[in-house]
């Protein structure tokens, strides 16, 4: 996958999480992007995917955890 393509995605990703309420800063889209370049190769799409899959849930559990503690 080109950077372009790569940073579209990215970019799109971002949007549709910023729909659901939360803020992605731009360092931290600078660094999914970092992380993509780095290990897909290594790791494949699927291993990279599952890694932001699990970042994601886990935000949303900190997210259910605070609403609970309030």
């Amino acid at each position: 996958m080109g950077d372009e393509r790569l940073e579209k995605k990215v970019d799109s990703a971002i949007g549709n999480i910023e729909i659901e309420g939360h803020d992605i800063p731009k360092d931290e889209k600078y660094l999914i992007l970092k992380t993509f370049k780095k290990y897909k190769n290594r790791l494949g799409d699927e291993a990279i995917d599952s890694l932001l899959y699990g970042l994601v849930e886990e935000i949303k559990f900190e997210d259910e955890e605070n609403v609970r503690k309030k």
